[in-house]
């Protein structure tokens, strides 16, 4: 259940009288609390699933209410949420009905139905829960190769990479079910010189509702998109992690902030970020507390309750009315931390734990 990226990430949220004139909540780093968080602060249960059957290592997952797909080399697979293998969803070929290599996934669950991105091709499919191909489309997008893909009510959500240098390159754009472009966003940021840029990914992790957020780089600015459009949430006010111009022409941008998970829950937001340079491995929990206002910092989380490694949640969803991260774990790394812990409880759990089987899915339940 995982998809690995290498980015940052970071949580920020800004109260109310951190408002720009616009309604933007400005976000300044000097108004986070540094406080060392745990994970009892902010969840109370753990579920501990490793899928059977098929090698499902470095997949990509999304999430049903009662499965999950795993993207693989394999082709998607679909698992029940115990991870116990259902079936396939197609396969990967160049025929009818088939879809290449390189792919994204989203459920449909109002009408059960799989759609599988073909993102070299531009091809949309659709296949049945059982795996049976229903039909294909080809997509009316501004460009292709887009970075992630999600369907909601009615509507497919296709985001992209933004490049420095680009002439207002896209950042996302929406399709209706049978690839019909309805609406698209431009980069309206900064203008940054052509040169040798790195690509900054507008990282997602699940949608609340019927909204998703998307980070972008070159404006320093969160958007929450739905179907009514996207609204900018928050806006990083000026500190020395923002990405500018003179930067990019200076080659500072090593030292400026990368998202790697954003996230907004009921209770809160969270981002998760690092500078870009990669000497710097030092991860930071940035979380807005809605209810408080409070803005909190904490470098890491110290896993208190179940001794997990080093987290780094992949995925936001919500199942049965509770909402959950999820964390993907290779199973020698989680069997180190088990065994060597002092507690009796934490040891035990390697027990479940098949050392030679596929990666480790951690499902966090998050506090109410």
């Amino acid at each position: 259940m995982i998809k690995i990226v290498i980015t940052s990430l970071l949580f920020f949220l800004y109260s109310c009288h951190n408002q720009s004139d616009g309604g933007i909540m400005v976000w300044d780093y000097n108004d986070f609390i540094s406080k060392s968080l745990k994970m009892s602060d902010i969840a109370d249960e753990m579920t501990i699933i490793q899928p059977d059957s098929i090698d499902y290592k470095g997949a990509g997952v999304v999430h049903a209410s009662s499965f999950f797909l795993a993207g693989t080399e394999q082709g998607v697979l679909r698992y029940d949420n115990e991870g116990h293998f259902m079936n396939r969803i197609g396969s990967i070929g160049q025929g009818p009905g088939e879809y290449r290599k390189f792919y994204e996934m989203a459920i449909n669950e109002t009408d059960q139905v799989v759609y599988v991105y073909s993102i070299d091709t531009s091809k949309l499919l659709s296949y049945s829960y059982g795996g049976t191909f229903l039909s294909e489309h080809s997509l009316q997008l501004p460009e292709e190769y887009i970075w992630k893909f999600y369907y909601l009510k009615g509507r497919f959500y296709f985001y992209y990479k933004v490049y420095a240098g680009e002439s207002q390159p896209y950042i996302y754009a929406i399709t209706d079910t049978v690839g019909n472009l309805l609406s698209s966003k431009r980069d309206e940021s900064l203008h940054f010189a052509q040169g040798n840029y790195y690509g900054f990914s507008s990282t997602h992790l699940g949608c609340l509702g019927d909204t998703m957020l998307v980070w972008n780089q070159y404006s320093d600015t969160i958007y929450r998109v739905s179907e009514k459009g996207e609204e900018p949430v928050a806006m990083w006010g000026k500190w020395n992690k923002r990405l500018t111009p003179a930067k990019m022409e200076d080659n500072e941008f090593s030292q400026c902030m990368v998202i790697y998970t954003v996230v907004e829950t009921v209770h809160y937001f969270l981002c998760i970020w690092r500078p870009f340079d990669f000497k710097d491995i030092q991860w930071n929990y940035c979380f807005y507390d809605k209810s408080s206002g409070k803005l909190v910092n904490s470098e890491g989380i110290v896993d208190d309750l179940w001794g997990l490694p080093l987290l780094f949640p992949y995925y936001y969803y919500r199942v049965d009315g509770r909402e959950y991260l999820e964390a993907v774990f290779q199973p020698h790394k989680l069997l180190d931390a088990w065994l060597a812990s002092d507690n009796p409880k934490i040891r035990k759990q390697a027990e479940s734990i098949d050392e030679e089987g596929n990666n480790v899915l951690i499902r966090i339940r998050l506090k109410k």
